[in-house]
């Protein structure tokens, strides 16, 4: 077991707020002559106004095609010489701007990073060719089962102007309507320090010392300039769970129960273990309860399993089967007998203990790079925590007990579940 926890990222971590505001963490570590950078920004589809849907996403499709300096051949052909990798990514809560190299290179990697970061051209034909792929990825999602299910599910559960409910084919025309004066403002409106926010995060983490990484940083992001971040909507659910039953073309049916879950806040941080852990217990692949009851015991499906995304906002905790239509039913029965037999009776100690072990042996297995090192750091600290809950997790993950599952349990299914039934034609 590993109860006597060793932090994986066992060298030197400091966090320091800079002149010019940026939050800069900085962990070092000599394995090996590699240095990863990122840049965390809150920026993301819930801050997102309706008509501007999939912005972040286009924008960061698009951020490194072409600066002032570069144009995106030359990027590209830069960062191969160097031997790097260099990626833009967004998400529902945050965005990322990440570039790792070789230790010699890193001064380099930065110059590169910060021409991204200030002087981007977002060229139309470059805005087009990624409005198309965007597009593409929506529409094969259609020939997915799991992801025709949860788009419908979530659409549901949170309605079509949320931004986790917003359903996919809507965001297409959106997207469609997009201008490069659009993106240009929205990357105008994000790509500055909000002095109110702590909005942009800079994580660097491999072989530097801690001055010289602190240095070539404050150089290379010293004329940031002050800006105002839109402030996050409030939502509020008619939360009226219901059975949704549509018709589709796949020749298999699919079932999913879903519950609203507790955000990612410091507030809800036992809560949020907590049912982390449950479900571990539940899924967890072939050694969950879920597989063990539905599909081997009962033979009612052919995949099964549950998933608890961590958000900024209101989550989810979602079941959901691959089976056939006649058995849906039966399958139904079967998950609430599950539920309810945990509400009342729980998991045992040794379960319990499993599932700690378990997740704590997933987590750290997924810190074996200065890269996805430096991302939970920036992760923890961007969600509106502090780079600390990364040890934190697997900390606090012992003082979980069996009651907090027990609690936890009733407090997600105190509601009915969103049910739904996809059904072949």
């Amino acid at each position: 077991m590993l109860t006597n926890f060793v932090y994986p990222i066992n060298f030197s971590i400091t966090k320091e707020i800079l002149t010019n505001k940026i939050i800069f963490i900085h962990n070092y570590s000599d394995r090996l002559p590699i240095v990863s950078t990122i840049i965390f920004l809150k920026m993301g589809e819930i801050y997102e106004p309706h008509k501007l849907s999939g912005i972040s996403e286009l924008l960061q499709a698009t951020i490194t095609k072409g600066t002032k300096n570069r144009t995106a051949q030359q990027i590209a052909q830069e960062i191969e010489s160097l031997g790097g990798t260099i990626s833009a990514d967004s998400g529902d809560d945050f965005s990322t701007l990440s570039i790792s190299v070789r230790t010699q290179y890193f001064e380099h990697s930065v110059e590169i990073l910060s021409d991204i970061f200030f002087n981007p051209t977002f060229p139309e034909e470059e805005i087009e060719k990624e409005k198309n792929n965007i597009i593409a990825g929506i529409l094969a999602r259609k020939d997915n089962i799991f992801e025709v299910a949860i788009d419908e599910l979530l659409c549901n559960m949170y309605g079509k102007k949320h931004p986790y409910g917003k359903h996919p084919y809507e965001i297409i025309k959106h997207i469609r309507k997009l201008s490069r004066k659009e993106i240009l403002s929205w990357w105008e409106n994000f790509y500055g320090i909000d002095y109110d926010n702590k909005n942009i995060i800079i994580v660097v983490s491999g072989d530097i010392e801690f001055q010289k990484a602190k240095q070539i940083i404050e150089k290379n992001f010293s004329n940031i300039k002050p800006i105002k971040i839109p402030s996050l909507k409030e939502y509020y659910f008619k939360n009226k769970p219901k059975i949704i039953r549509k018709k589709t073309h796949f020749k298999q049916a699919y079932l999913m129960y879903g519950y609203f879950a507790p955000s990612i806040k410091i507030e809800n941080f036992k809560k949020y273990l907590s049912l982390k852990l449950l479900n571990l217990y539940l899924g967890g692949g072939m050694s969950g309860k879920l597989f063990e009851i539905l599909r081997e015991e009962k033979s009612l499906c052919y995949e099964t399993n549950c998933f608890y995304p961590t958000k900024f906002l209101d989550s989810h905790f979602v079941i959901y089967l691959g089976l056939d239509a006649k058995k849906i039913n039966i399958a139904k029965q079967e998950i609430e007998k599950i539920l309810n037999y945990l509400k009342y009776n729980g998991i045992t100690q040794q379960e319990l203990s499993e599932c700690k072990n378990k997740l704590k042996g997933r987590y750290l297995l997924d810190h074996q790079t200065n890269l996805r090192q430096a991302w939970y750091l920036g992760f923890w600290e961007v969600l509106g925590l502090d780079y600390i809950y990364d040890k934190k997790y697997i900390e606090e993950l012992e003082n979980v007990s069996l009651d907090d599952i027990k609690n936890v349990i009733h407090e997600i299914t105190e509601v009915k579940p969103y049910i739904l039934e996809l059904i072949p034609k």
